[in-house]
């Protein structure tokens, strides 16, 4: 029985976007129609009651009067990491559930409450449902509701009137996307409810996710003016800010400025804020900055301290969930590396640009235990010579796709490394050997006989290598 299941098991009511909803169901959707769905992309930990069996019920919020419509049921759902699905399409029908909104409790107690217009807002985060929740709800399905002239389904009594305007609904949506920055979805809601105001920001957000996707060229053009216009005319509006940034999916996704500049700025309090450039840097104070644990991309721009500020930096709290950092020419040594330690899991991209390292910042770059699951190394100006370059291939990285080693101390014999290296480097696709002035021709022979598996382009510009020594072999760049 469900009573004696209670405790294994727990369902989870989740939202539908209007504009995925529409998708599935057309612009003019009709109650009792099927969509057959089978799936519902989220890795929300919210849904962490599914687990151990369940249904996930799917909701949308229909315009003008925000009728509240349970457009799918998924009965024990699978995940895989990135969706909860079901291997048959379920059969529920469109119903409208919009007289159970004072009703509906969730496991929280607090059942649903929102001000005009905010009704989507209310239910971004997924929420668990109650035994008697599930039973309201389930009694709404079709041969209990009662007739209602016109679309066969009754009429809300709690029909609430159009949204008005209230700033806190903006403000609950734009936290929704801070909290899922690389979740189209959160930003798909807030579009809607931002057109359902026609606010011209949800036309904004709308063309600049359109943007990111495949476009034919004269809708591209089309896309962009009218993008562009908007940005023109309301940037100071939207984005109140003196700092350089870029937007995706309508909102700032990076920043650039002097530490300074950033920590006064109040685009992180309301923008979802993953990478930022940083210059004159305080690293004491940067190290302890709240804001610095919503990045994910960290690009640093002048000294930071030497070793001591970058030991500072990495073994902060704020800073382990980074997934790329770029220290490009901050003075650092083989002592910085070696404060790498057990620091930055997340770690995918570093680069080292720049800096001096030698044998012993190699050695500790790979006595780090995280090496193995970076996936772009710039190691370009670090004045390595072929040996040490022999040394950084010794251990396996598994997952490393591209290598830069530009302007340092390699010559011919790279090719003879990179050989033996092969099987440690599967996915290798791009390797940077531009500036390497002991590089000639025999490079080119040596390189071409390493069978590195995955490698793509092999970048030998501003060498001692001739285009007519590469000519056949198009995986080599070469030049000025």
């Amino acid at each position: 029985s469900r009573a004696s299941s209670e405790k294994l098991m727990g369902d989870v009511m989740c939202i539908v976007s209007k504009a995925i909803f529409e998708k599935l169901a057309g612009k003019k959707p009709e109650l009792g129609t099927v969509l057959g769905m089978e799936r519902y992309v989220t890795a929300n930990k919210a849904l962490s009651p599914l687990g151990d069996g369940g249904k996930l019920y799917l909701v949308t919020v229909r315009p003008p009067n925000e009728a509240l419509w349970l457009v799918g049921v998924l009965e024990n759902p699978e995940f895989d990491r990135n969706e909860w699905s079901v291997e048959a399409p379920c059969t529920t029908p469109i119903t409208d559930i919009s007289s159970l909104r004072k009703k509906i409790k969730f496991t929280s107690g607090k059942g649903i409450s929102a001000a005009a217009g905010s009704l989507g807002m209310s239910l971004q985060t997924p929420r668990e449902l109650t035994a008697g929740d599930v039973a309201l709800i389930d009694e709404l399905l079709p041969g209990n509701a009662p007739a209602h002239e016109g679309n066969g389904f009754p009429e809300p009594p709690d029909a609430i009137p159009a949204n008005t305007g209230e700033r806190e609904v903006g403000d609950a949506l734009v936290q929704a996307v801070i909290d899922e920055p690389y979740i189209d979805v959160a930003r798909q809601v807030f579009a809607d409810a931002m057109q359902a105001r026609n606010d011209p920001r949800g036309e904004f957000v709308v063309l600049e996710l359109a943007l990111a996707g495949p476009l034919a060229i004269r809708k591209r053009d089309q896309m962009k003016a009218r993008r562009d216009e908007l940005f023109a005319e309301h940037k100071d509006a939207w984005f109140p800010t003196t700092l350089e940034f870029r937007t995706r999916g309508g909102f700032v996704h990076a920043v650039t400025g002097t530490f300074a500049a950033l920590a006064k700025s109040p685009l992180f309090a309301n923008q979802p804020i993953v990478e930022a450039t940083i210059t004159k840097v305080e690293v004491t104070k940067l190290a302890k900055a709240p804001w610095l644990r919503h990045l994910h991309h960290l690009i640093l721009r002048g000294s930071i301290g030497g070793a001591k500020g970058f030991a500072q930096l990495v073994a902060s709290p704020n800073t382990q969930q980074l997934t790329a950092l770029n220290v490009t020419m901050t003075n650092l040594d083989s002592d910085a590396i070696k404060g790498l330690k057990a620091y930055l899991p997340a770690l995918r991209s570093l680069v080292l640009t720049g800096n001096s390292l030698g044998a012993e910042g190699i050695a500790a770059l790979i006595a780090w235990p995280h090496f193995a699951a970076i996936e772009t190394l710039y190691l370009s100006k670090c004045g390595l010579t072929t040996a040490e370059v022999a040394k950084l291939l010794s251990k396996p990285l598994p997952n490393l796709l591209k290598l830069t080693l530009a302007d340092n101390q390699i010559d011919n014999t790279i090719g003879k490394v990179l050989a033996a290296a092969a099987s440690n480097v599967p996915k290798l696709e791009q390797l940077e050997l531009a500036g390497n002035k002991k590089l000639d021709a025999t490079a080119v022979k040596e390189l071409g006989a390493a069978k590195l598996p995955a490698i793509r382009r092999i970048d030998l510009r501003k060498t001692r290598v001739r285009l007519d020594d590469i000519a056949a072999l198009p995986l080599f760049r070469a030049g000025a």
